[in-house]
């Protein structure tokens, strides 16, 4: 039985707490929108389909517009401050979800190792899984690796 995603739009959502709370966590408090997006491609914390590289019509490509339409969401949500225009920086709420998200990551490592390590399989979007923190297409193994390494208070 294949085990469908929490969905796209809260994996881009955790992929973007996950790229502002690094940053924060290396000293860059109220990062540039461009400063998050080119993070998030450079370590490699989110698949981008080449469907998501195509322009759209306000000249961003799709992925960079998705992730900054998640961001509006985030900031309703308290997770995101900041109403300064191309700034974005996450609430203490915000750091709050991304550590809960880590301790989730951490106990499904620790109940399955081979999920962790075999994390590339789990993101095939065509894959068959019996675990409820499957996750499809977006979300990498860099980002798991990350919310371990958070899990164990490492962020650098």
């Amino acid at each position: 039985m294949k085990i469908k995603s929490r969905g796209i739009t809260k994996q881009k959502r955790r992929i973007l707490l996950l790229a502002l709370y690094l940053l924060k966590h290396y000293g860059v408090q109220r990062p540039h929108k461009q400063q998050v997006l080119d993070f998030v491609r450079q370590r490699g914390l989110m698949h981008i389909p080449p469907k998501d590289e195509r322009f759209r019509e306000a000249g961003e490509e799709a992925w960079k517009h998705d992730l900054s339409w998640q961001r509006n969401a985030l900031r309703s949500d308290g997770l995101l401050g900041g109403q300064e225009r191309g700034i974005w920086d996450i609430t203490p709420a915000g750091e709050r979800d991304v550590e809960a998200w880590a301790q989730r990551i951490k106990q499904m490592a620790e109940r399955k190792p081979e999920w962790a390590a075999d994390f590339e399989t789990h993101s095939n979007p065509d894959a068959e899984h019996d675990d409820e923190f499957h996750y499809e297409f977006y979300i990498t193994e860099a980002a798991v690796r990350w919310g371990l390494k958070i899990s164990e208070g490492i962020t650098k």
